[in-house]
């Protein structure tokens, strides 16, 4: 039974290293953490009426928010 156990140690580490692999990304890629009907501030004109904001936070923890269009 070495070779069962050998490969659920694999599996495991496996498993370790890919969620190890998911928090590196996070901490570089902005991630997405909600939405908003509304965003004040900033200098840019937008085209009319963004259906929303996506709300996402920056490696550096900033929030921004991104417009979004509707049909």
């Amino acid at each position: 039974m070495a070779g069962t156990d050998d490969q659920i140690t694999y599996l495991a580490s496996a498993v370790k290293n890919l969620g190890l692999l998911v928090q590196a990304m996070k901490s570089v890629f902005p991630q997405q953490t909600g939405t908003a009907t509304t965003a004040t501030a900033g200098a840019a004109a937008l085209p009319a009426t963004p259906a929303g904001f996506i709300v996402v936070t920056l490696p550096n923890g900033t929030l921004v928010k991104v417009p979004f269009y509707g049909d």
